[in-house]
């Protein structure tokens, strides 16, 4: 995940893209995983992974 520049954001400029890469520092920090899985017409799904304490 990136920050993404203001062409790829939304039209109306909401959204730096931060988001997404602010919770991978943390979920990795944490010794965990995230992943995305994106279908087309159908939606976003993300999997956050994190082990026991």
């Amino acid at each position: 995940f990136w920050r993404g520049d203001r062409a790829r954001s939304h039209r109306d400029g909401v959204g730096g893209g931060l988001g997404l890469a602010i919770v991978r520092q943390l979920v990795e920090a944490h010794g965990g995983q995230i992943a995305v899985e994106s279908v087309v017409g159908e939606g976003t799904r993300f999997v956050v992974e994190l082990g026991r304490a």
